[in-house]
């Protein structure tokens, strides 16, 4: 079993300025692929998901896939809850073994945000998780056809960047053992590219006592996000990446065939492989490949 927890990866992510990837997994492919991926280039990895994922039954399928999925790698991995928006939620995932959570209030004022993610940390921190929590307030990028954003809530494209000033009083009052920064980019797919605040970040990370997170990783460039990192970035996010890779090779295998049907084993094949590859390009990018045996 090579599960560690969350707030160790971070902690070491920060001090080595490298960031570990988290990867929110839809379903069991993606766990597989992931898993595999970092075992490939011996990269710490998080496994997420979000509650539309985890709703239902679908949360035991999940985690059960996800901690079989830890136990046939040698590289350290954390089972982590994002975007929870109530406290029942993150007591399904801690329930369910997940090793953090995090919660999401930041599109209230700034007292509800602190008082919202101070019970959930109080409690998640009795049940032995970590939490993560965000200041400021990440805008929703495109994604898909309407207003959706990767949590399943109504598109908002209006960011609040982190005040450098409240960062102490929030995680002091909180507790939080990572916090999500906004500072330019947005969950989902870019109209344009985004011109993320380096200089913001730098003054965040010289007064945060915790790690620092980067939510919309995805389609943010490649020079951007090795700034961000080395101003203190130690988790990046992405999911937009991995779900366009695959559509695109699934959309050029559709649209040749004359026949719709076809092994679900065959069909998926270049999808999933566009899809691993996206995967152990960011791993490379933020410099986690080769980081596993430090966290053992």
């Amino acid at each position: 079993m090579s599960i560690v927890s969350f707030r160790e990866m971070l902690a070491d992510a920060r001090r080595n300025r490298y960031a570990v990837p988290m990867f929110d997994l839809s379903n069991t492919t993606m766990i597989r692929a992931a898993a595999e991926s970092a075992e490939e280039l011996g990269s710490p990895v998080i496994f997420a998901a979000i509650w539309p994922d985890l709703d239902g039954s679908l949360l035991g399928y999940w985690a059960n896939a996800a901690r079989y999925a830890a136990t046939q790698v040698k590289v350290p991995v954390a089972l982590h809850l994002d975007h929870a928006t109530t406290i029942e939620q993150c007591r399904k995932c801690a329930d369910a073994g997940f090793q953090s959570v995090m919660i999401d209030a930041s599109a209230e004022p700034f007292e509800k945000n602190v008082a919202v993610t101070a019970a959930v940390a109080g409690e998640m921190h009795r049940r032995g998780l970590d939490v993560e929590a965000e200041l400021g307030h990440v805008a929703v990028g495109v994604v898909g056809s309407g207003a959706e954003s990767e949590t399943g809530a109504a598109g908002d494209h209006t960011p609040v960047f982190t005040d450098p000033a409240s960062v102490v009083e929030f995680t002091g009052r909180t507790g939080v053992d990572a916090l999500a920064v906004s500072i330019g980019t947005a969950h989902g797919v870019y109209e344009s590219a985004p011109n993320l605040d380096i200089a913001r970040l730098a003054e965040i990370d010289k007064v945060s006592p915790v790690p620092l997170v980067l939510h919309g990783g995805s389609g943010t460039p490649e020079d951007q996000l090795r700034a961000a990192i080395a101003n203190g970035i130690a988790k990046i996010n992405i999911y937009s990446e991995l779900t366009a890779a695959w559509n695109r090779e699934m959309f050029e295998f559709l649209r040749n065939r004359r026949e719709m049907t076809c092994w679900f084993s065959v069909s998926c094949r270049r999808p999933e492989e566009a899809m691993r590859e996206a995967m152990r390009a960011k791993m490379r990018l933020f410099g986690s490949a080769g980081r596993a045996l430090a966290l053992f």
